[in-house]
């Protein structure tokens, strides 16, 4: 996979496919392998760059300097402006929504689309802060996510549906937290915090000019659909679909339904050329 620096620090990125450019943003402590199913459909007719956040997937951990949600926007910029690309849209996740609106936000002329899943432009409702803290500094401390932490991790992650559906998703996942370097938790741990801290954006919603697409999985525990629809009825014109089945990584748990509201979203936005008759989901 290619790599971009940004910064001083080498940011890892998939490239796939033709066309109109998608910039996809995947979901905290996930990576670019993430967004998997829906590239099989929709790298046959668009061009989609994929980034690994930093200390996540191939990019390299970055502790030392702010990893708040404008740091992480302009990153990805800078990312966009390296390959030349001037118009997108953008498809986030989690804390992929939040820098992706953040973009949309400051850079209206070139954010064609945004679609966000499983993501709220709110604080953090104050009764999570604490609780969520406190997971980030027994890992920070640790240097590594102790059974606990994941198991309680894992049961916020995925409806109870998934469990039974699709255990080799829960069981990879696993895999790949407990395979983290220290290096990549310091990075998550430090991301994790800003992110907990990061002001709302719910004040700017009328600043953003493009189409926009709200996913949301019915059991999400992280994002809870009330969230999801309060940003629908904030953004005049936006789409609202509630996954059934889903929690917080809904694309993955039924990825059949998220790539459906994702190739809808494509055809039906007049600003993303594409050939509509053949974007089918087979």
């Amino acid at each position: 996979m290619p790599t971009a620096n940004i910064n001083g620090m080498e940011m890892q990125y998939l490239d796939q496919g033709e066309g109109f450019p998608l910039l996809f943003g995947h979901g905290y402590l996930w990576d670019s392998r993430m967004w998997a199913p829906q590239l099989d459909v929709l790298s046959e007719h668009f061009r989609c760059i994929v980034p690994d956040l930093w200390g996540h997937g191939g990019s390299q951990p970055d502790a030392a300097r702010p990893l708040d949600i404008s740091a992480l926007a302009d990153d990805h910029h800078a990312l966009m402006q390296q390959l030349g690309i001037d118009r997108y849209a953008v498809i986030g996740s989690s804390i992929g929504v939040l820098w992706g609106a953040r973009l949309a936000i400051e850079y209206p002329e070139e954010v064609a689309g945004l679609v966000m899943l499983n993501g709220y432009l709110g604080e953090e409702p104050a009764e999570n802060v604490a609780e969520y803290e406190h997971l980030l500094d027994i890992v920070g401390s640790m240097g590594s996510i102790p059974g606990a932490v994941m198991d309680a991790l894992t049961r916020m992650m995925f409806c109870e549906s998934t469990f039974v559906s699709k255990p080799a998703l829960i069981e990879t996942y696993r895999f790949d937290m407990m395979t983290l370097t220290p290096e990549q938790i310091a990075t998550a741990v430090a991301m994790g915090k800003a992110m907990l801290k990061r002001r709302s954006q719910l004040d700017r919603l009328e600043e953003i000019r493009c189409p926009v697409s709200i996913i949301v999985g019915d059991s999400d525990v992280f994002r809870p659909v009330a969230e999801a629809r309060h940003m629908h009825s904030q953004i005049p014109g936006s789409a609202l679909t509630v996954i059934k089945n889903a929690g917080h990584i809904s694309n993955l748990e039924q990825d059949r339904q998220v790539s459906q509201v994702l190739v809808d979203y494509l055809k039906a936005n007049p600003d993303i050329p594409c050939d509509a008759d053949r974007l089918v989901l087979v």
